[in-house]
């Protein structure tokens, strides 16, 4: 199940209280390892697919301060990508807002794992 997110998102950056700079920025998963909200509103508008579910995974720094990536599956044709995003407040808006399925991390690595053991590569 698919998501199509770019209109809304448009809309929510002129919103004042989630505005997000009207720029483009391109990121590439060889080069960097996590994305930025600005990166997710590029890819969608530049008409690239979210799935409707997306995977919560926590890091705690120094074992006090919580860093919460968001893993989103993206389509385009053919072509798939896999962005890690850093949470801001403009990301968990359009969580929100879209009524994206959050499920743990550790949840699709575990689904992973057994579909490959049924042959399902």
């Amino acid at each position: 199940m698919q998501k199509e997110v770019t209109g809304k998102m448009v809309q929510d950056s002129l919103n004042l209280h989630s505005q997000y700079p009207d720029f483009s920025r391109h990121w590439c998963d060889t080069s960097e390892k996590f994305a930025g909200g600005d990166a997710l509103l590029t890819a969608m508008q530049n008409d690239w697919v979210a799935e409707a579910t997306c995977y919560e995974e926590q890091f705690w720094q120094a074992g006090t301060r919580l860093v919460t990536v968001y893993h989103f599956e993206l389509h385009n044709g053919n072509e798939s990508l896999h962005m890690p995003v850093v949470t801001n407040p403009y990301v968990r808006k359009v969580i929100r807002d879209e009524h994206f399925k959050i499920v743990p991390f550790a949840e699709a690595r575990s689904a992973q794992r057994e579909s490959r053991y049924e042959g399902n590569d």
